[in-house]
């Protein structure tokens, strides 16, 4: 949209609101609208404009948690026949995982010298975000919702880098949705090999929920890697998609498989949720206990619990830090069992 007329809806909605007080600088834009920051009922917030057509924003009250992104007030507003939402939300001061995994990846973000840690983005490092992704599809789980829109961008780091899920355009409520669940068209790589057989496919409750546990997947493999999974040039056949995407997870499958110093039971984790065939995905409940998730709970919340309120960077170098004592214990303990069993004579 054009800026001038986005500036002018922008004050339309301040004007006939009186708790808005100031709209800032630009966070991030659409073709369908913009982030910027607001001053409301004076306190800093985010305000999301969306260029409404058929469909509102839904935020059912019932959607609350510590890894769900707060929403303050959601305001409707028809502005020369043109319908438009304003969703005043927390404000995440790191920006989203997107970013930090290419910050992290591309622009040596803990400023190290020839890469000191065995493995750079570390179990411990994954689980930690990780687990936070999981409580907040708990939630969406509980009340029997699909966010369908699930990746990087949309994962929010508030303060002492807590993850909170945030845009819930495309929402799904399985208990409202008559049975007729289809894929809705969203950002390449977060797709399911579902999307791309056949768009128009009614799925059932069951395949629906796996469609964010694939972009789960998706989203820890650009976490780990700084890689974004099934890239494919623009002009391809619609009617080769589908094999096209198999390919392509096949190959990036083959890629977590062969990545160096990689965990075993995490490749194992990663490959379960990306894979191409909806019921070979994990249920909710396998995501939630699984092993590799869960080990090292006590070690990484003293690590959590020993850093003080904004050394966020100090936290995430703790953690990368762990993983690399942990590999060094492991290793100074076989040593020792070595020693242990061995047996030394003289001969007499």
């Amino acid at each position: 949209m054009n800026n001038n007329k986005l500036d002018k809806i922008f004050d339309e909605f301040r004007k006939s609101n009186k708790k808005i007080k100031e709209f800032f600088k630009l966070l991030a834009e659409s073709p369908n609208g913009e982030i910027r920051e607001v001053k409301y009922n004076n306190k800093q917030y985010v305000a999301k404009l969306i260029r409404l057509n058929e469909k509102k924003y839904f935020f059912p009250e019932k959607l609350r948690g510590p890894n769900i992104i707060k929403i303050i007030e959601v305001i409707d507003k028809n502005i020369n026949g043109q319908d438009y939402q304003l969703i005043i939300m927390e404000k995440a001061r790191l920006r989203d995982l997107g970013l930090l995994a290419s910050h992290i990846h591309k622009f040596n973000f803990f400023k190290t010298i020839n890469e000191p840690f065995i493995d750079f983005v570390g179990d411990n490092f994954m689980r930690f975000f990780i687990k936070q992704i999981v409580y907040g599809l708990e939630i969406l789980e509980r009340n029997e919702l699909i966010h369908f829109d699930l990746k990087p961008d949309n994962m929010l780091i508030t303060r002492n880098l807590k993850l909170k899920i945030s845009d819930f355009s495309f929402l799904i409520n399985l208990n409202k949705a008559n049975k007729e669940i289809i894929i809705p068209e969203r950002t390449e790589g977060y797709l399911s090999p579902e999307f791309y057989k056949d768009k128009n496919k009614i799925l059932d409750e069951q395949t629906a929920k796996k469609q964010d546990y694939f972009a789960l997947g998706s989203s820890i493999f650009l976490l780990k890697t700084g890689e974004q999974m099934l890239k494919y040039p623009k002009s391809q056949d619609e009617s080769m998609m589908e094999s096209l995407i198999i390919d392509l997870l096949q190959r990036d499958i083959a890629h977590i498989r062969s990545y160096p110093a990689m965990n075993q039971d995490f490749a194992d984790f990663l490959c379960s949720l990306i894979h191409y065939v909806p019921e070979e995905r994990p249920t909710f409940e396998e995501i939630y206990r699984n092993k590799w998730l869960n080990e090292n709970k006590e070690e990484i919340s003293l690590i959590e619990n020993s850093v003080t309120n904004e050394e966020e960077s100090k936290l995430m170098l703790e953690l990368l830090k762990s993983d690399f004592m942990i590999e060094k214990r492991k290793i100074v303990q076989k040593t020792k069992k070595k020693r242990y069993n061995f047996n030394f004579s003289m001969n007499k």
